[in-house]
């Protein structure tokens, strides 16, 4: 175990592990005197149709998206940190590690399970896919 942390990734989705992982890394922070970078991605494998209507869907779902975000971000002590925010749309678990890479983080901090019937049927397969490919330690946070 490292002895202290100074960057740290959590990914935030919306679900209640995701809004305990968030206040978990808030704490870890604190603790290291870390920077926070909190990342939220859209996931849009499950649209299918008229690419049109794929596109406005995503858009809908990006800005639902920030309005989360923004609402975590304001009924927290957040801003007390160091911190960067970015939404983006893809594969969230390759998101997740490659932003990490990316952003050089020590700690990624995420929930063990998502929102949503079909993530929790696959019951943490980003979760299971962040913890056997990252290159940092992970925290895997439980509701």
């Amino acid at each position: 175990m490292k002895e202290s942390y100074k960057k740290i990734l959590v990914a935030v989705d919306g679900s209640p592990t995701s809004t305990d992982a968030f206040y978990e890394a808030l704490n870890i922070a604190e603790r290291n005197e870390a920077k926070l970078f909190i990342l939220t991605v859209v996931d849009y494998k499950f649209s299918i149709g008229d690419p049109a209507f794929i596109n406005d869907a995503l858009k809908f779902h990006l800005n639902n998206a920030e309005i989360e975000l923004e609402q975590l971000i304001a009924n927290s002590n957040v801003s007390q940190f160091d911190y960067e925010t970015k939404i983006d749309s893809g594969n969230p678990k390759r998101k997740i590690i490659d932003y990490a890479l990316e952003n050089q983080v020590d700690l990624i901090i995420l929930g063990a399970t998502g929102r949503g019937a079909v993530e929790q049927a696959l019951v943490g397969s980003t979760t299971a896919y962040v913890v056997n490919h990252a290159n940092s330690n992970v925290m895997v946070v439980k509701s």
